[in-house]
This record gives C-alpha cells, sequence and structure tokens, in this order.
C-alpha cells in the first residue's frame, strides 16, 4: 500500500492479512489488504527498542520509558510516558523503568491471549457435538439429558448428538466419553453410579473417573423413596425400624437390581439402624413394586418417578424420602433425618467432559447449562422425572464428587459387597 511512514520500523508482524509495523517516535502503521493507516506523532523521539504483536493487539517501547498500544484499528495511546529523553536520566532509573515496562508488556499480552480465549469460547461450537449417555434410550437419564441437549442445540445453533452406550453400570459409556478426544466436542452425560460408585463395584471399569474426565456441570438430584405394602404396620421409617427390629430377618426389601443406588440405600439403613432385612433384586422398577403391593416383599426402595403411580393409587405407602429437605410436591413425607435416622442418599446426573478439554468450553458449557435449568417450565419437567436442586458451578461439583466418592466408599465397604 502507498502509505507514508516518516520513521525506522523496528519490528514488522503479519498476522493473517494485517502487517504491522512498529517505528521509531511511538508510530505504529497496518495495512488490512486494500487499506493501509498509520498513527501519528506520538510526540517522542525515543526509538522504539521492544515491540510485540499478540491477537489484535500491538505494543511498542521505547528506550527510555514510552509504552504505546494500538488494538484493532484504534490509533495507537501512549500507555505510559515516563518524560521526554534526555542525557540526564540515570541508569538506574531506565533500569527500572524497564523493569516495569516488562511488567506492563506482560499484562497486555496476557490481557489479548484472555480475549483471544473468549473469542473461541463465542465461537464454539463449530461443528455438532457428541453426548454419551451411559443409560439405555427412554430411561430416565436419558430423558433429562434429551430435554437439556434440545434447549443447548438452540443455543448454539449447531446439534447435539446423544450416543446411547447403556451396560456394565454405565461403564460402556465412561469408556467411549474417555477415549474420546479432549477437544470440547465430546460431553459425557453420566449418573453417579459410573463416576462415584463403580471403582469400589468392579476390579476392572475400563476407566479413571478421577483420572479421565473433569466436573463440568451438576444437572441434579435424584432422591430415594423408601415405601411399604400398605398392610404392613408403619406409617413412617421410625415405626418401619421398630417393626423390622422385632421381626429380626423375616422383613424385606425390593429394589429394581444389584449394586445400584436404591439397593444400597437399603443395606445402609439396615447398617445404621441395626436391621436385618433381606434384599431382593429385580430386573427393574415395575417388578420389584408389583411384588411389594402384592405382599412378596415388604418394603421398596426406588427414586420418585417409579414410585408415583403406586402411591397415587394406593397399592404403596410412602414412609421416608432420603433428602436433605422434604420434596416439592411431597410435602407430606418426611425426610429419614426427620424421623431419627442419617440417611442422605441421592443419585444424580451431571455433564463431564474428556481431562484436558479446553476451559473456556467447560465454562461455556456450565453457564449454558445453568441457564436452561432456571427456566420455569424445565424446573416443573425435572420434577416430574424426580430431579431436583438443579445446577451449580463448576467448583460446587467437583468438590461435591469429591465428597460422593468418600460416602459410597464407605457405603460399599459396609455394605461387604464384593467386586466384580
Amino acid at each position: 500500500d502507498d502509505v507514508f511512514f516518516d520513521c525506522l520500523a523496528d519490528r514488522i508482524f503479519v498476522a493473517g492479512n494485517q502487517l504491522i509495523a512498529i517505528g521509531d517516535g511511538g508510530h505504529i502503521a497496518r495495512s488490512f489488504g486494500g487499506t493501509a493507516w498509520v498513527d501519528g506523532d506520538m510526540g517522542t523521539s525515543q526509538n522504539m527498542t521492544d515491540a510485540l504483536y499478540k491477537g489484535t493487539t500491538a505494543v511498542a517501547v521505547g528506550e527510555l520509558g514510552a509504552v504505546f498500544t494500538s488494538t484493532g484499528t484504534e490509533p495507537a495511546r501512549p500507555t505510559l510516558n515516563f518524560a521526554a529523553a534526555t542525557s540526564t536520566v540515570s541508569g538506574d532509573h531506565v533500569t527500572r523503568t524497564r523493569r516495569h515496562l516488562l511488567h506492563v508488556l506482560h499484562v497486555l499480552t496476557c490481557a489479548a491471549a484472555v480475549a483471544a480465549a473468549q473469542a473461541g469460547a463465542q465461537s464454539w461450537p463449530e461443528r455438532p457435538v457428541k453426548v454419551y449417555v451411559s443409560t439405555a434410550a427412554g430411561s430416565a437419564p436419558d430423558i433429562v439429558a434429551r430435554l437439556i441437549t434440545d434447549q443447548l442445540a438452540q443455543m448454539w445453533g449447531k446439534a447435539l448428538v446423544i450416543d446411547n452406550r447403556p451396560g456394565a453400570g454405565g461403564n460402556l459409556g465412561a469408556q467411549a466419553a474417555a477415549k474420546s478426544p479432549a477437544d470440547g466436542y465430546t460431553l459425557w452425560f453420566a449418573h453417579a453410579t459410573p463416576v462415584v460408585m463403580n471403582q469400589y463395584l468392579f476390579k476392572t471399569p475400563g476407566f479413571d473417573a478421577e483420572r479421565d474426565f473433569t466436573a463440568v456441570v451438576r444437572v441434579g438430584l435424584n432422591p430415594m423413596m423408601i415405601a411399604v405394602n400398605p398392610l404392613l404396620p408403619a406409617n413412617d421409617l421410625k415405626a418401619l425400624v421398630a417393626l423390622a427390629k422385632s421381626r429380626g430377618d423375616k422383613l424385606s426389601f425390593a429394589t429394581s437390581g444389584s449394586k445400584n443406588i436404591p439397593h444400597l440405600v437399603g443395606e445402609t439403613l439396615n447398617q445404621i439402624a441395626g436391621l436385618g432385612m433381606i434384599h431382593v433384586p429385580y430386573k427393574g422398577s415395575q417388578q420389584a413394586a408389583q411384588d411389594t403391593a402384592g405382599g412378596q416383599t415388604n418394603i421398596y426402595v426406588d427414586a420418585v418417578p417409579p414410585m408415583v403411580p403406586w402411591l397415587q393409587g394406593g397399592r404403596l405407602r410412602a414412609v421416608a424420602v432420603t433428602s436433605r429437605a422434604r420434596l416439592p410436591g411431597f410435602e407430606q413425607l418426611p425426610t429419614a433425618a426427620e424421623s431419627g435416622i442419617d440417611l442422605v442418599m441421592s443419585g444424580w446426573t451431571g455433564f463431564l467432559v474428556p481431562a484436558g478439554a479446553p476451559r473456556e468450553v467447560i465454562e461455556r458449557v456450565n453457564r449454558d447449562v445453568n441457564t436452561v435449568l432456571a427456566k420455569p417450565d424445565l424446573i416443573a419437567r425435572m420434577r416430574a422425572l424426580g430431579t431436583y436442586e438443579l445446577g451449580g458451578t463448576q467448583k460446587e461439583f467437583e468438590a461435591f464428587i469429591t465428597q460422593e466418592r468418600r460416602l459410597w466408599e464407605r457405603v460399599v465397604q459396609l455394605a461387604r459387597i464384593e467386586r466384580e
């Protein structure tokens, strides 16, 4: 470009279609394809002894204290100017000045890097994002995952592709997610079991949840309910515990399977209250609830959604919930703690990413998922799916997972469950 640049160019940078020249006296010239311009004289005769171009920021440092910055198409401005150059300036003053200037230059460089990272976060995602779900299509966690990812797809303008990998207590989905690139284009919608329990239930789960993943955002908690056959003379958990103690090992509790959260809640109740209830595992919630209603088993432990139709029809009677506080919609049902039993245990779901995923992506997903979870219509849908206490920060989720690992390690040990 034909542009007048009446000084010596000390540094020249090429960045994309830009050419940046930094010269004596604080001049900064830029050329954007066919357009060029030069900053005016900054009022100094200093030579520019240091220069840097990072992102959209050009920085020139004078030999005796002037610092000039130019960002994008904005003219250069004297950021610092420690007076005009004179022959009487001491060497020590120049040394201290230049040290300070180097610090300023470092700060400006970091600011440019942060701006570039923010720009990257805003442009992500540039292609569809895969979401591994460790349960079968149509399961409660899968439904929750699809409710959220549908909203995210609208916000991001890109598809989120669900890949269901059920099996081995959630291990198969975890393995697939752990082997994926940590580029921000793989999310793992996980439930509690593979993240905080399977390391104590399986000898070789095929992944290390603590090493292979980074927590992003907890979606919500899924507390358990304890219900009984209506003919059992126990209207609350305290009465149930007293009855179980009087009958020794003659009471049984049904769950939807072995080594899952309902099973371990029942075993924990045995340990806390000194009971000997017998566990009867079923292949699914329907048969477990049906046999409890029919009297083949006495007690049924499960999440809220499978309980609701049996409670509404009067075929089962709920005696407690394992949450910290009473649940919306079930305000009449006391917590286990209110009955004198320190039993606070819940399932949960959340998003994780392969370890090493970009920090800006983690922050973006956390922020946007929390935005989705704050919508009133989605809150109502989540409650219908037995999911409460929605959202939170990434740090809160990390701390929560750490606490959960300690809890379930102790529970598995007390229940004397051997690893497969």
